[in-house]
């Protein structure tokens, strides 16, 4: 059963960030453009609507997911997580750890910011009145931006799980190899126990 959770919940982390990279992109495919914006109307711009918007929040939600299912899997280490010995990979695994989740701050931000940005009605209030001789955009390339703080805070996330599985599994092995064999010495002195009653 162990074993099953240990494979089963880094898959679902990357499938969860997997589909939140790809809706990343597709958001950026959706983003306003400047040549989108219509012609101004009483002096303001017309912006129009997108599905960046939806995307971005989905990816944001999807990525969300993802580091939950991480820090789980995990057992968010200094909460309730095993106590580990000072060694390398203790260490590696709990800096990868809160290094996945700066990054998934950074990209978590980037992806609202950047959705925020692509829906026509928060556009149309941020940039109302008299435009001047433009329309306001952001700048249209912050998806893709997102996107590859995404595709960080996965990476560094399965890293940082693949140091701690391998942590719990060095500590299995020394508890085993350490009381292992005085509960066989226990087993082993049955038998002549039985054998000395039998002989009275």
């Amino acid at each position: 059963m162990a074993q099953r959770k240990g494979v089963l919940m880094p898959i679902i982390a990357l499938v969860l960030g997997v589909i939140a990279v790809a809706l990343s992109f597709l958001a950026y495919s959706q983003r306003i453009k400047a040549e989108d914006v219509g012609s101004k109307k009483n002096g303001v711009c017309v912006y129009p609507s997108s599905r960046a918007y939806a995307l971005g929040m989905v990816a944001a939600m999807f990525l969300l997911g993802e580091q939950i299912i991480i820090s789980v899997a995990t057992n968010c280490f200094c909460c309730c997580g095993p106590r580990f010995p000072s060694t390398c990979t203790a260490i590696t695994s709990i800096i990868l750890f809160v290094c996945s989740w700066i990054t998934f701050v950074i990209a978590y931000i980037g992806l609202i910011y950047t959705a925020m940005h692509n829906k026509s009605s928060y556009l149309a209030k941020a940039y109302s009145g008299n435009n001047g001789n433009f329309c306001k955009l952001e700048k249209d390339n912050l998806f893709l931006g997102a996107a590859i703080w995404c595709i960080i805070t996965i990476i560094l996330g399965l890293i940082s799980y693949a140091f701690w599985m391998c942590g719990a599994s060095n500590k299995n092995n020394n508890y085993q190899s350490r009381y292992g064999n005085s509960e066989q010495g226990i087993a082993m002195g049955q038998p002549h126990t039985q054998l000395a009653k039998e002989q009275y």
